[in-house]
């Protein structure tokens, strides 16, 4: 049971009392100083409270007694600050008092009265500064917290936070530091004594929060029980200005989220999980947009009567600091979930206007480039790609006003899914100025037959599962002649991906796809590698 020790008792037999003499020996003790710091072959105080004073202190300690002079040392016991009061009493005693201190009235939450994220922040770092390892901070986020604030008001929102913050008090072990970390989240700081038993922590603090009841007022209606989605990692002692994809609070951030996605109500120890953080994937690709290490990555495009390269797909990759390519399929998922793909598309379109300027005397190439959804939502963002694409391959001349331009923009279903309306209207300001669509992963998910109705694609990209199954699977030889079939109907040019030797390529030729894509052809190439000298680092700061 946590007791409020903010007004301490001087007479009071639970302080953290002891008398002694000049030399800074031990002559008594109250029952729970005896009980805190047993002798244990140690007589003198600043020998048996020296885990609680830094070395510099411990020996203004001894200093103090031996001089019979009063004075106030700071110092922390259980990972909550404290104040030892030595005053002399006469005849060469001193009585020594530890009292725990409140923080700093800017370091309390107002709501609960917990330190704040702040204090906590302090807390962590000289944690990390002193070297002591073996520390676990867990993070409890209120889960649907918002549905509670709008369907039954803020009051009660701050109700259950004001119960769970003194449930958490009156149920954690003394030494678990706790704090308000933000507005829907509490964080506790659990020393290595008892960091063992983090799993049966968490439990405690998931039962704190089944525990607080909603309903006791008549005029507030029902709404479940309210519950935490909680992830728990090891502080690591170090540099704390350093950030790796082992830095706690991402990795304590990924375990709450991984909570979540399984169903709340539940702890997930961020050791266990086998994934990087997607914020610290988010946060190592944000570094790499700022850094220019966004690069584009060329894969042919065939003709498959001719055997000519006609166009080729532009593919996303990031390249680490040290040089390291990056696939997509490392990232493209954190840029979804933090709205960033937006960002990524803009890097690769730019950088494939660019190489469109720079072959531009060649045969003209048709240059796919990949959207997002997310993209759609960017309009100024397209506005910057006509302007570029104006600047850079002069299109209105090399190519004339009403002629298609090399630039095609793919995006699969789940893109328009939703909305096509706002899609076509999105998407207007392109297709107007020429640049062509393509819908992907045809034969993929839900059926797209919508979207060939809605939207204005020039292009027909067939699943690659579909065409990668050709051979053995008669079903799969029969949607995919039906869709080239469809596709000559409608006008739309077909394009089979995944297409791994010459027997796949034959067959689909013979099927009438019109062009081809896949590793017999090409694997993805990096257009324009770039230099990490410290000069170009300093240019794209």
């Amino acid at each position: 049971m946590r007791k409020d020790s903010r007004h301490p008792d001087r007479d009071d037999p639970q302080m953290l009392t002891f008398l002694c003499n000049a030399k800074g020996e031990v002559l008594g003790a109250s029952p729970r100083a005896q009980e805190r710091f047993p002798a244990a072959g140690h007589n003198r105080l600043d020998e048996r409270i020296a885990s609680v004073l830094n070395t510099e202190t411990a020996q203004r300690l001894a200093v103090t007694l031996t001089e019979g002079r009063e004075t106030v040392l700071d110092g922390h016991l259980d990972d909550r600050p404290i104040r030892l009061h030595v005053v002399p009493m006469g005849g060469d005693t001193h009585l020594a008092t530890i009292e725990e201190m409140t923080p700093p009235t800017g370091a309390l939450d107002s709501l609960t009265g917990l330190p704040d994220r702040r204090a906590m922040t302090r807390r962590i770092r000289e944690v990390r500064e002193s070297g002591h390892n073996g520390y676990r901070l867990l993070l409890a986020d209120i889960d649907r917290l918002k549905t509670v604030n709008d369907y039954l008001g803020n009051h009660v929102g701050d109700h259950l936070i004001r119960s769970l913050a003194v449930g958490l008090q009156d149920s954690l072990p003394d030494n678990v530091f706790v704090a308000r970390w933000s507005g829907h989240e509490f964080m506790l700081l659990v020393p290595p004594e008892i960091a063992a038993g983090i799993d049966e922590i968490a439990e405690q603090v998931r039962q704190v929060a089944a525990d607080v009841r909603l309903n006791e007022a008549a005029d507030i209606p029902r709404l479940g029980a309210v519950t935490l989605s909680i992830g728990h990692a090891a502080l690591e002692a170090g540099n704390v200005s350093r950030l790796t994809p082992r830095d706690s609070l991402s990795a304590m951030n990924a375990a709450v989220y991984e909570a979540k996605r399984t169903g709340r109500d539940r702890a997930v120890d961020a050791d266990r999980l086998r994934h990087p953080s997607v914020y610290t994937t988010g946060g190592a690709l944000d570094r790499a947009i700022h850094e220019g290490r966004i690069v584009a990555a060329s894969q042919p495009i065939v003709d498959l009567q001719s055997g000519e390269v006609v166009a080729d797909e532009t593919l996303a990759r990031m390249m680490t600091p040290d040089g390291e390519i990056l696939p997509a399929a490392r990232f493209i998922e954190a840029a979804a979930r933090l709205q960033m793909a937006h960002r990524i598309d803009y890097e690769i379109i730019n950088q494939t206007i660019s190489n469109c300027a720079s072959t531009i005397s060649h045969r003209p190439m048709a240059h796919f480039v990949n959207i997002s959804g997310d993209f759609l939502h960017h309009p100024e963002l397209m506005e910057k790609i006509i302007i570029s694409a104006q600047n850079a391959c002069d299109c209105e001349n090399q190519f004339g006003a009403e002629e298609p331009k090399p630039l095609v923009l793919e995006m699969t279903e789940r893109e328009v899914l939703d909305d096509t309306g706002h899609a076509i209207e999105a998407l207007k300001p392109l297709t107007d100025f020429g640049i062509r669509l393509a819908l992907d992963d045809f034969g993929s998910g839900y059926s797209s037959y919508r979207y060939l109705l809605d939207m204005p694609f020039t292009f027909l990209k067939i699943e690659g599962a579909l065409v990668q199954h050709i051979h053995e699977n008669s079903r799969a030889r029969k949607i995919v002649q039906h869709i080239q079939s469809m596709a000559a109907d409608l006008g739309l040019t077909t394009v089979a991906e995944f297409i791994a030797d010459q027997r796949t390529a034959d067959m689909l030729r013979e099927m009438g796809i019109d062009w081809g894509q896949g590793f017999h052809f090409g694997h993805p190439e990096i257009v324009r590698p770039i230099d990490l000298s410290d000069d170009q680092r300093s240019r794209h700061a």
